[in-house]
């Protein structure tokens, strides 16, 4: 089994506009595994602001059923880590702010197993 850590993706501001995806597990090889995924979410502003944050499966769509968070209300000037729950092949990260340029996301950890 091998074991790779890596940076799930560069720090941004989480679109308002539609549910953004933040990581893709890679499709290859074929036997790989998110584990130990943890995102920083950041709101940087002076108000409260609504995220919505979904760990989908392959093949899957972000839906109530994989929310993380859904219809936060992240407080003004405030930091959230999120524990990503296993994902397999194509299985990804998404999420989608209520407001643009409020709140930014951070990969903070994860590790690929396969």
């Amino acid at each position: 089994m091998a074991i790779t850590y890596v940076k799930l993706f560069d720090s941004n501001h989480v679109d308002n506009a539609s549910v953004e995806t933040l990581y893709t597990v890679p499709a290859t090889p074929t036997t790989t595994l998110l584990r130990n995924g943890r995102v920083r979410f950041t709101n940087v502003t002076g108000g409260s602001v609504m995220l919505d944050v979904y760990a989908v499966a392959s093949g899957g769509s972000p839906t109530i059923a994989n929310a993380l968070l859904y219809q936060y209300a992240m407080p003004a000037y405030s930091a959230l880590d999120i524990d990503i729950p296993v994902l397999s092949v194509s299985g990804s990260i998404r999420a989608q702010a209520g407001a643009a340029s409020s709140i930014t996301a951070h990969a903070v950890d994860g590790v690929l197993f396969s």
